[in-house]
């Protein structure tokens, strides 16, 4: 696990993807039987601490982004989070979207803080009592049946192929659509709306709902391996963790020190995207940590931000390689643009845009214009140190916007 210096210099380095399982998670440890020396508070506090503030982007929970692709919006799958809560506004001819504080971001702060609602405690009793009551055997072997699964793969990738041709297929499209909004947890109420507007079109469900087929080949996987104990089935967290992999496509690296991921997910990664493991990218921030340590007292005041606004141009670092790979100039520009006029000038558009979002006036947007908006303002707080690192300008007492 990362410190909070090489947290801080994650989140300066990178755009992370926080996964809703990830909140789940560390919620949860509210509830640890076995917390060692520190209290289960403790615990998750020192989580969020550590969790990134300014580059971090809590992505849409699955089973509403299934759900809305099943009435008709597509979900882009390009690499980067889906975002909720943003409000449109269109203004001397442009485009932009404001995004308030999210719930989760929120959340965070309270529990840094130690601050814990009882809803909180009491989510945290239930999940814990869930995930052990849950028999992942018995699941797999009524998913198996429910889908006519009957070929025995005898590693990963005999699982991984074999899911793929259920999911796939072009036979039984109606009973992959039913598996597929069962096992994935839907609202049932709404599937008989659906059922008939899929019939309409009468695609393959990997061409009408291209991102619920993904969520669903990384479920048909689970039951198939863990029917074959391929991955355990007494090993209660399999499931969660296995559940990461639904946001693959709104990530191009998946980094993780798990060692169910570091197995699975190669197989479920497009060309484009890359796995790291956690521990190779904990020990180039450590590096990277040392190297702008050095660097003079007047620069650090500036800020992490600013100063690793990119990696060092020098390939024996990791991050500065995935940088390159990932096609991100690590080079600073050429001419650095004024300060004053045109910070000020940004932070009118911030404002006014802000100011549009809360008026109430609402107007019909085309989904051509929020797929590129010229403009979009992420509303949260930052604090201005975090460990060692100054993170903002010193003379900068407050932000919230970026």
């Amino acid at each position: 696990m990362l410190n909070v210096d090489e947290s801080a210099l994650f989140d300066a380095l990178f755009t992370a993807n926080i996964c809703p399982m990830y909140y789940v998670e560390v919620l949860a440890d509210l509830k640890l039987e076995n917390p060692g020396k520190r209290t289960c508070e403790k615990v998750v506090s020192d989580l969020a601490a550590k969790t990134p503030v300014m580059r971090a982007y809590p992505n849409v929970i699955h089973t509403s982004l299934c759900l809305l692709e099943l009435f008709g919006s597509p979900i882009e799958m390009r690499g980067a989070p889906v975002l909720a809560q943003g409000t449109p506004v269109r203004r001397e001819g442009r485009v932009g979207v404001f995004y308030q504080e999210s719930a989760e971001a929120k959340a965070f702060g309270r529990w840094q803080r130690r601050e814990f609602l009882q809803l909180e405690h009491e989510f945290a009793s239930q999940w814990r009592a869930q995930l052990k009551s849950t028999d992942h055997a018995a699941l797999a072997k009524l998913a198996k049946s429910a889908l006519r699964i009957n070929a025995e793969p005898k590693n990963l990738e005999d699982a991984y192929a074999l899911a793929k041709e259920v999911v796939h297929g072009k036979g039984q499209q109606a009973l992959t659509l039913k598996t597929a909004y069962a096992l994935l947890g839907l609202p049932h109420e709404y599937f008989a709306q659906i059922q008939e507007r899929w019939k309409r079109q009468y695609q393959p469900v990997e061409e009408y709902a291209p991102y619920m087929a993904h969520c669903l080949l990384v479920d048909v996987f689970f039951h198939i391996t863990v029917d074959k104990k391929l991955i355990s089935p007494s090993r209660a967290s399999n499931k969660i963790d296995l559940s990461y992999l639904y946001y693959l496509p709104f990530a191009q690296i998946f980094v993780s020190n798990d060692k169910l991921h570091r197995r699975v997910s190669p197989l479920f990664l497009q060309p484009e995207q890359l796995f790291i493991g956690g521990q190779e990218l904990k020990d180039d921030l450590k590096a990277l940590d040392a190297y702008y340590s050095k660097l003079p007292g007047n620069e650090l005041a500036q800020g992490l931000f600013h100063v690793a606004a990119r990696p060092p141009n020098d390939d024996l670092f990791l991050t500065t390689r995935l940088w390159k790979t990932l096609g991100h100039p690590v080079e600073p520009p050429r001419a650095s643009p004024p300060e004053g006029p045109l910070s000020a000038y940004l932070l009118d558009r911030v404002r006014k845009l802000e100011e549009g979002a809360k008026s109430g006036v609402r107007e019909t947007f085309e989904p051509s214009e929020l797929r590129d908006p010229h403009e979009v303002s992420i509303q949260r707080l930052i604090p201005t140190k975090r460990g060692k690192w100054q993170l903002l300008p010193k003379d900068l007492t407050a932000s919230k916007a970026e």
